[in-house]
């Protein structure tokens, strides 16, 4: 038999190989991650803000970590079911969720009887991206700035129509700030997601609608929707000419759908780091900037801190606004 060199004193060879056969399986559990394809989960439905952003981040996100990243829209009941599936996962990197405005924030506000807490389950890598709310109105209506819709309001209350994507989810929330901030009565007709909110407001069952930019843009171009305030900081460099709500008077009207990446909690550190790298490397590619932009979207710059102080803001703004409008989710 071929001496493999010198065993150290106090252990027999018998001893040596078997200690060798124990380092294996530890070698073996120690390959770097990530080994196969990842699963990105997007709680919501194909075809929405959410589904559209995920798409464009995910060959990115697979070419900073070198294996596929497969997007799997696992939607229904305002995002819950798909972020659960997350929560329960392995937390090993390979199920990792693009979560949004409704899984950290908006949900937790409404929702009395969620069956797990996204803040103390879910590890945050980071934000990615959002699309600033814009709030439109039908080419029909009689009113060319927001000031005119809020007297054509207050002159009929309670007799425009405003769409939602649904009951107690982001767009509803966002009407409701609206009419708490400008005081109008606005009546709500919700429907099963955005684009089908959009399709009511285009055949006239309603009239007004506050919604991601990236969902509407498409039909302000074409001149049968028209924007009339921006609920961001700033305007948009897609719609320069239409102010903000702050311009006109209602700094406190912000609202956007947003987007982050997000782990199980117990996601090994060194996995978290390695998708955190690779989230900032798609970050720096000037093609998913232009990508994003081109869909109505801007890229998040925030650090950790500040990506929890941001959250905890929305949670707190939220939390009042649906006490105020009294909107609860069993």
């Amino acid at each position: 038999m071929q001496d493999d060199g010198p065993i150290p004193a106090g252990l027999t060879r018998r001893g040596a190989l078997a200690l060798l056969a124990s380092l294996a399986p530890a070698a073996a559990f120690a390959a770097p991650y990530p080994e196969r394809p990842v699963r990105l989960i997007v709680p919501l439905a194909p075809g929405g803000p959410a589904d559209t952003s995920a798409r464009v981040f995910a060959p990115y996100l697979s070419a900073a970590l070198g294996q596929n990243v497969l997007v799997e829209n696992r939607p229904g009941a305002s995002a819950v079911i798909g972020t659960e599936s997350v929560v329960r996962a392995a937390p090993d990197g390979y199920t990792v969720l693009f979560g949004s405005s409704s899984t950290f924030a908006i949900n937790p506000a409404v929702m009395k009887n969620l069956r797990f807490d996204a803040h103390k389950e879910l590890r945050l890598i980071g934000l990615i991206c959002y699309t600033p709310h814009v709030l439109v109105v039908r080419a029909s209506v009689p009113a060319q700035t927001f000031p005119e819709l809020v007297r054509l309001a207050k002159a009929q209350p309670d007799t425009l129509i405003y769409a939602s994507s649904g009951n107690g989810g982001a767009i509803h929330l966002a009407s409701e700030l609206v009419k708490l901030e400008a005081g109008i009565d606005l009546r709500h007709l919700p429907y099963r997601g955005g684009g089908p909110a959009v399709l009511g407001l285009l055949a006239g069952d309603a009239q007004i609608f506050i919604n991601d930019l990236s969902t509407t843009i498409q039909h302000i171009r074409n001149g049968r929707l028209r924007p009339l305030a921006m609920a961001w900081t700033a305007r948009s460099p897609q719609l320069p000419d239409v102010p903000t709500f702050a311009e006109l008077g209602f700094p406190a009207v912000i609202s956007t759908s947003w987007f982050g990446l997000a782990a199980p909690v117990a996601t090994p550190a060194d996995v978290i780091a390695r998708l955190d790298q690779a989230m900032r490397q798609a970050f720096a590619a000037p093609e998913y900037q232009a990508a994003l932009k081109h869909i109505g979207f801007e890229q998040f710059i925030l650090d950790a801190d500040q990506s929890i102080a941001f959250i905890k803001r929305e949670i707190d703004k939220w939390s009042a606004v649906a006490r105020s409008a009294n909107i609860q989710i069993d």
